[in-house]
């Protein structure tokens, strides 16, 4: 599609913000429990995108003749060409739970539970604006990146934000909505620039050859070998079990327990005291892993390659490529590590034991070194053949993980000068009660499998987990909070 007869600056797309692994369109949504002016929202939202650098994120996306991603620009931002697409749906005469949608959505439960997870879905479906599913969506119209929609209940409100993976990741975008509320409180000098410089670029910018390899070269899939593990994807979309797509809620009991039974797991595995450390994070991926690798059966001979995902913004401490201090990051900047376990470790590992695996994981992978040899490597390999390097066996079957906590939503996110009741019940005015994010399509993606995604940790301590996972996977998460006398209840 060509631009409209108006000037446009054009600015290239980062690197890492033109690949395949984000060419899939999001949608973040939070549920505030009162009602918030809308249009205030919108207003706050449109202000940061006409500040600085800022910009860039109101421009349009399009390819050039090398297909190659771009940014255009407006001039100015008008009615015709916003800086954002807004809709605001008024549901006002009903509460939330009273709606047959709203009562659908997750909610705390006394004990561990799996709960639906296409509610959100289907409730931004509700109003008569469709939105954009697919990149080429964007690259064919004059559709701003960012697309905020605001549902109001009686007694609380949805909020929307749809954006192509192309343009943020998780921390990117808590950066933007950390901005957007200070623009919202009236704080606008304290908003944060983004830089015009891709920080990325300073990664890999050793000669080549000067710096480490990467810990798991050897295990690079490529030629034949890809082949092979293509075909073994391929039987598993055609022949694999179906992924059944659910929320895991985690109240902080259940996760004391988790923790206390790993804990104990490593103090017997490694016969000493204090037990070696791992992180909550590490023990709720392990929970996931656990249970992918159950539904593997006893006789698979089929390894599980885990591919976390960790962010690269605070893993140059003394080089200070990205200075969070000085600048919001909104853009891509993540990879996954990698850890690959045999068939019988991933089902015999106890829980602590797979943690620990995962931590070490960790050390090894996000060192300095060993992220700059994975930035070269994914760079080369990119600029190659157009793909990411993937490292795993043939016949690995993939479990992408990741982790939302340092995004940090609950306390970024502060929408109190836009609330128009005079009290919050639950005392966190303008603070979200919960929050979600899902691909824009329609359809579930029948590639996204056995998919684990840490929400992250509510103020009251209780996690939040999305899963595309097995009908024996969700069975053995059961079943282990069951061994904890955790008994989960299917909501």
């Amino acid at each position: 599609m060509a631009d409209p007869p108006h000037p446009r600056r054009v600015v290239a797309a980062r690197f890492f913000d033109d690949t395949p692994m984000v060419r899939t369109v999001m949608r973040w949504v939070i549920r505030v429990d009162v009602r918030l002016d809308a249009d205030k929202l919108h207003k706050s939202l449109t202000e940061l995108f006409e500040i600085g650098n800022w910009r860039r994120l109101g421009g349009r996306l399009r390819l050039n003749k090398q297909k190659k991603l771009e940014i255009h620009i407006p001039e100015t931002f008008s009615a015709e060409h916003p800086a954002v697409r807004f809709e605001h749906l008024v549901l006002t005469e009903t509460n939330i739970g009273d709606h047959p949608l709203g009562a659908q959505l997750p909610q705390p439960t006394d004990g561990p539970s799996i709960q639906g997870g296409d509610a959100f879905r289907k409730l931004s479906g509700l109003g008569g604006d469709k939105y954009p599913e697919t990149l080429a969506d964007y690259l064919n119209s004059d559709e701003p990146p960012f697309a905020l929609q605001v549902i109001s209940f009686r007694d609380a409100t949805l909020v929307f934000l749809t954006f192509p993976h192309a343009v943020s990741d998780a921390l990117g975008l808590s950066a933007l909505i950390e901005n957007w509320c200070k623009v919202l409180a009236g704080r606008q000098d304290e908003v944060l620039p983004i830089p015009e410089h891709d920080p990325m670029d300073l990664i890999d910018a050793e000669e080549e050859g000067t710096g480490e390899k990467h810990i798991l070269d050897n295990k690079r899939i490529s030629g034949f070998g890809l082949v092979i593990f293509g075909l073994y994807f391929l039987w598993d979309l055609l022949f694999g079990p179906k992924m059944q797509t659910k929320l895991l809620f985690l109240p902080s009991r259940s996760v004391e327990a988790l923790k206390k039974r790993a804990i104990s797991d490593l103090q017997d595995a490694e016969k000493k005291k204090p037990a070696p450390f791992v992180s909550e994070g590490d023990i709720m991926t392990s929970l996931g892993i656990k249970s992918i690798a159950s539904s593997l059966g006893d006789r698979s001979t089929r390894s599980l390659a885990v591919l976390n995902v960790f962010e690269l913004r605070g893993r140059f401490p003394n080089s200070n490529i990205f200075d969070t201090s000085k600048f919001a990051h909104v853009q891509n900047a993540f990879f996954v590590l990698t850890c690959i376990l045999s068939g019988q470790e991933a089902r015999k590992l106890s829980l602590g034991q797979t943690a620990l695996r995962m931590r070490e994981t960790v050390v090894e992978q996000t060192s300095e070194l060993q992220v700059r040899a994975l930035t070269r490597e994914h760079r080369a390999a990119l600029e190659k053949t157009g793909r990411p390097v993937v490292f795993a066996e043939t016949n690995s079957v993939l479990a992408p993980m990741s982790n939302w906590s340092k995004a940090g939503f609950y306390d970024i996110v502060d929408f109190g000068p836009a609330v128009l009741d005079d009290t919050d019940s639950n005392g966190r005015r303008g603070k979200p009660s919960f929050f979600s994010a899902f691909d824009a399509s329609p359809k579930i993606n029948p590639t996204h499998r056995n998919v684990w995604n840490i929400l992250g940790k509510d103020p009251q301590g209780n996690y939040w987990i999305n899963g595309m996972l097995s009908a024996a996977s969700w069975e053995k998460i059961e079943e282990e909070l069951k061994s904890l006398g955790e008994s989960c209840c299917n909501v």
